[in-house]
């Protein structure tokens, strides 16, 4: 009987969950689309560019939509079984509330390892896509502080200037460079090359081949082209590029940490970068808070309307954002260590969800 009762149950809430997960990410599709339309209009993008956008953004409506539909789920589902009465039959018959809340508390595990891939594997590479479309259309509109991805320009010595067309920080590569040095106004020499990658051994810069032009002060022109790797020592790492051209969201949590450890190899102290790293497993862990949260209000509520636990499941699910985006603000201010920051909200809505739960008369 208690497999049978945990199978009907867990196929409710199942239901009731992909409605919410439809539900909020049609909204937030609607909200984004009015969102840019104006946008979309004065760059003139493709209805193919703008369909890739939003192909890329589905995933991250997904994300950040789940953890408020686990907990309208779980009011929805555990409300309409008391207002069916059909968990007073179930305590009438000596089975425990704690009892039947398993099945979903499971879910809520299972669904919170699965969101930490979900988010590293689908939304971090849609993201980065769609930073790409972006900086291509709405350059022209982005603000002065944007981050960059294509078009960098980096002063290596006050008379040369470094141009990037492009850079992919997951190979260390950056593509068609141009090294531009000039005398006043007038420019006396110019190195072009395909790609440019780092070489780790030699902490340099490597050049498989590449086109120079230098003009003399009488006005002669020399040209050559050189097909051998040459080691280019500039002012900048790969870390530098990478923090100035990529948001942390963009990458996953394999790659943040990589680039972690790279900052404090090279004693740069820039906390936003470890803050999002713990922040990506502690947001994994909203779906099962956000279903021990439900189960709380709707044990400790079992009359109340289902209009009222809505109210109080969307108060609950702004309130857990404000402290996770609270204690990131801590955290790259440095009042607190990037994992407290953004663990504590965590540990208190574990603490105060635990405590409803095993409270409550059931």
């Amino acid at each position: 009987m208690i497999k049978l009762l945990d199978q009907y149950i867990l196929k409710n809430y199942l239901n009731k969950l992909f409605a919410s997960v439809l539900a909020f990410t049609v909204t937030f599709l609607i909200v984004d689309v009015i969102d840019h339309l104006d946008k979309f209009i004065d760059s003139s993008m493709p209805r193919v560019e703008i369909f890739r956008y939003y192909l890329y953004t589905l995933p991250w409506f997904i994300s950040i939509g789940l953890p408020m539909s686990f907990l309208l789920a779980t009011v929805f589902s555990m409300g309409m079984l008391h207002k069916r009465n059909e968990l007073t039959a179930v305590k009438a018959s000596g089975i425990s509330i704690h009892r039947i809340s398993i099945p979903l508390l499971i879910v809520g595990l299972a669904a919170s390892s699965l969101s930490f891939y979900f988010d590293n594997l689908v939304v971090a590479p849609s993201l980065n896509k769609r930073a790409f479309l972006e900086e291509k259309f709405f350059q022209k509109r982005s603000k002065r502080w944007s981050i960059k991805k294509r078009d960098i320009f980096r002063h290596v010595q006050p008379d040369e200037i470094l141009g990037i067309k492009r850079y992919t920080y997951k190979t260390n590569t950056a593509y068609n460079i141009s090294l531009q040095k000039f005398r006043n106004d007038d420019i006396i020499y110019r190195l072009d090359a395909p790609t440019m990658v780092w070489d780790e051994s030699a902490e340099a810069w490597r050049i498989p081949r590449f086109r120079t032009r230098a003009w003399t002060m009488d006005g002669q022109f020399k040209y050559n082209y050189v097909t051998t790797d040459t080691l280019l020592r500039l002012n900048f790492t790969p870390v530098d590029l990478t923090s100035t051209s990529v948001k942390p969201e963009e990458m996953n949590y394999w790659e943040l940490a990589g680039f972690v450890r790279k900052l404090k190899q090279n004693g740069i102290k820039d906390p936003r970068w470890e803050v999002n790293l713990h922040f990506k497993t502690a947001f994994a862990c909203s779906s099962f808070l956000m279903i021990l949260f439900g189960l709380s209000l709707s044990i400790g509520k079992p009359r109340s309307n289902l209009a009222v636990g809505m109210g109080i499941s969307i108060f609950v699910i702004f309130l857990y954002y404000g402290a996770l985006k609270f204690g990131q603000t801590l955290g790259y201010k440095e009042v607190l260590s990037p994992f407290f920051a953004t663990w504590t909200g965590n540990l208190i809505f574990l603490t105060a969800g635990s405590y409803l739960f095993f409270k409550t008369r059931t």
